[in-house]
């Protein structure tokens, strides 16, 4: 029944005992879309506009002959209540609860007494709904709260700065100091003042013998290379004979910020340390036996009960580089580190390069492990960055082994096998990590021993096999093709994806033996497939690293796919982004683009989690972009997830979402233009014997 026949059904049942005047208002409100409702001295629904009912702005029923007294909140009563006492319009705001998720409704009600006059006997409420001008003062209360909170912050943060900061506009007047900077110069207040001139400070400065030595030197080399949008960083010698560090880097309006560090005695010490014999001559850096003098000062001053800690780390693969690029190169490589390793640790602490790419840390004076755990946070953000060299970009991948001492009763000297047990670990985990010393590690370094053991026997006898998990084109609704995935037929455990035996594809030699495994797998079973006109598609194989670095890949693959006697375009061969943008990225790009030629699919998997750039992109022959899955099934990461799918389109590759798992998901990536998908939603890896029942069945679906 719709709500005008409620609404009539309602009025003609009161119709006996409505006055002329209200017959003519129900007239009125019957076709208002208005929310108005005319109530009795005690509340008591009388008459609804459709407007009313129609935004159900009281539940049914409260709209019944027998209803209750209208008074949704105390403020409504109130102001009847007032409206009845002086015969004035009154005016509330009240929350209307909803069924439905998403919390209630606001409305703002006008209450008159009807009809004008004295003798009134009814309430004329008019309603209009204000919710989102209610959840907008709310919004705005709330972001108010959150930015004075954030002031807060600043203000404290700046005042307990340990080092002078200041900021000055494009006419070189000051904007802020804070209480560091005024006392390393001695400031008064009234030089602390905003829109003081900067000569005003110096000036000051000057007369009181804390001023630049070279004045000329300090404002050209500093100040007026920050006005003109150069950060500039420069150690500047006082008259008073200290040291200042001071940073200055430009602010979009045309001024600077500043930082002011007191280094003089860091200097100084550096000075007393700094001689050849103790300097690695192409980094620079501190050379073995200055670590060796640092590590065993540690040692000492462990025994006092200091807590200190030791980081070994190595270049991935840094004989590929020199073999692949050249010694100019590797050259190239350990310089940069260097300079990202003074960047990462502290002035004291000991960075110094033991020979070849090996590396060591010693930090003296920690708190906690954490103390050593946050540069190397810094450090591998760091890395990140791609380094120029000879036309080639490149990044840095290291992994990095880290213990430290902290108990009193223990033996320090154990320090140096301990980290040296952490840097294995981080090898074994997959290179390119950090890992910190547990005593368990002992053991786990034995486990990982007998499993690569386990893994090199389930070879010989025949134990891995490939399942395989198909990729959807989303246009046609149709299966495009399938991704080969290894598993391990354990005797004992049963089927074991890659995570159970990832120790196998770091290790070289069986990386490449069970790459074998895969491309033997794949081929063979797409003949027996062709052989029965099973049409699926193509198949996708992941390459490691290891394969790429024998040189041989294409020609080998070539030779494959003659001798089971597969087209090259049913092959796609699947490349994570470090292995392709990282050193040898010559190779790998020589090796795919002779397979390119040959009709093979080249697919850049788990793309957003390494380091490609765009330049990247275009340098190497590229079919295929596959979106990791952690972007897919992280709502946060929307815009990337359109980003990446329109950087595929715009320069002509196909977009594969990976991790896919339920419809909405489906539906988003086919509004964002996605071309294929894969993931749990549509099937997980299966036996190659269920694939030709998949297609069918899937055919059929769709």
């Amino acid at each position: 029944m719709s709500s005008q026949v409620i609404a009539l059904d309602l009025l003609e049942r009161r119709s006996a005992a409505l006055s002329a005047a209200e017959r003519a208002l129900r007239i009125t409100l019957s076709g208002s879309p208005t929310p108005i409702v005319l109530l009795d001295l005690d509340l008591r629904p009388v008459l609804f506009s459709q407007g009313w009912l129609d935004q159900a702005v009281t539940p049914r029923t409260a709209q019944s002959p027998n209803a209750e007294p209208l008074a949704p909140n105390a403020e409504f009563t109130a102001a009847a209540g007032r409206c009845l006492e002086t015969g004035a319009v009154e005016t509330c705001r009240v929350e209307i609860p909803t069924d439905a998720e998403g919390g209630a409704r606001w409305y703002s009600f006008e209450l008159s007494p009807w009809p004008r006059g004295s003798a009134y006997s009814r309430f004329v409420v008019v309603g209009r709904e204000v919710t989102e001008a209610v959840l907008a003062a709310r919004e705005a209360e709330l972001a108010g709260q959150r930015l004075a909170e954030q002031n807060a912050r600043f203000d404290a943060a700046l005042s307990n700065m340990p080092h002078g900061l200041c900021m000055f506009d494009a006419e070189k007047r000051l904007i802020l100091c804070n209480t560091a900077y005024r006392r390393l110069y001695d400031l008064p207040d009234a030089l602390g003042v905003p829109g003081t001139p900067l000569d005003d400070i110096l000036e000051h400065r000057c007369s009181i013998g804390k001023g630049p030595r070279s004045f000329a030197t300090f404002y050209a080399a500093t100040v007026e290379a920050a006005l003109r949008g150069a950060a500039a960083t420069r150690d500047v010698e006082l008259t008073d004979g200290r040291t200042i560090r001071i940073t200055h880097n430009p602010t979009a309006d045309g001024g600077y910020v500043a930082t002011h560090e007191d280094v003089t005695e860091s200097i100084s010490a550096a000075a007393q340390i700094e001689f050849l014999a103790f300097r690695d001559p192409l980094t620079g850096l501190p050379n073995r036996a200055a670590f060796q003098r640092a590590y065993d000062d540690a040692v000492a001053a462990a025994e006092q009960g200091e807590m200190f800690g030791l980081i070994m780390l190595d270049v991935d693969h840094f004989k590929d580089v020199n073999d692949t690029l050249g010694h100019d190169a590797g050259d190239a490589l350990l310089k940069a580190l260097a300079g990202q390793l003074k960047r990462a640790f502290r002035r004291n602490d000991t960075v110094a390069r033991l020979g070849g790419d090996e590396f060591a840390i010693v930090l003296r004076d920690l708190k906690s492990e954490a103390d050593m755990t946050r540069p190397i946070e810094v450090l591998q953000g760091l890395l990140r960055t791609p380094i120029e060299h000879a036309g080639q970009s490149f990044t840095i991948c290291a992994s990095i082994g880290a213990a430290v001492h902290g108990d009193p009763d223990a033996d320090p000297t154990h320090l140096l096998k301990n980290a040296d047990v952490a840097l294995y670990q981080a090898k074994y985990d997959g290179r390119n990590r950090s890992v910190v010393f547990r005593p368990a590690m002992r053991t786990e370094v034995e486990q990982r021993v007998e499993l690569l053991r386990e893994v090199r026997l389930a070879i010989s006898q025949g134990e891995f096999d490939l399942f395989y998990q198909p990729v959807v084109d989303l246009a046609g609704n149709t299966v495009a093709g399938f991704e080969a995935l290894m598993r391990w037929n354990h005797p004992e455990q049963g089927v074991l994806p890659p995570a159970a035996f990832m120790a196998a594809f770091e290790d070289n030699d069986l990386s490449l033996q069970l790459g074998e495994v895969a491309f033997e797998r794949a081929l063979g079973q797409m003949r027996a497939w062709l052989d029965q006109g099973v049409e699926f598609g193509r198949v996708a194989i992941n390459i490691s690293a290891a394969q790429f670095r024998t040189g041989r890949l294409a020609a080998e693959i070539a030779a494959k796919l003659a001798r089971w006697n597969v087209p090259a375009d049913r092959l796609t061969i699947e490349v994570t982004e470090n292995v392709y943008m990282g050193w040898g990225a010559e190779v790998v790009s020589d090796t795919v683009r002779q397979l390119h030629d040959t009709g093979v699919l080249i697919a850049l998997d788990d793309f957003g989690t390494g380091y490609a750039s765009l330049a990247n992109l275009r340098q190497f022959p590229i079919d295929r972009l596959k979106i990791d899955k952690s972007f897919v099934q992280n709502s946060q990461d929307d815009a990337i997830v359109r980003a990446v799918i329109n950087l595929g389109s715009s320069m002509g590759m196909k977009v594969v979402a990976e991790g896919v798992e339920r419809p909405d998901q489906v539906a988003t990536l086919t509004q964002y233009g996605c071309d294929q998908v894969q993931g749990y939603h549509f099937a997980r890896p299966m036996p190659a014997t269920e694939v030709a029942g998949f297609i069918e069945a899937f055919s059929t679906r769709a």
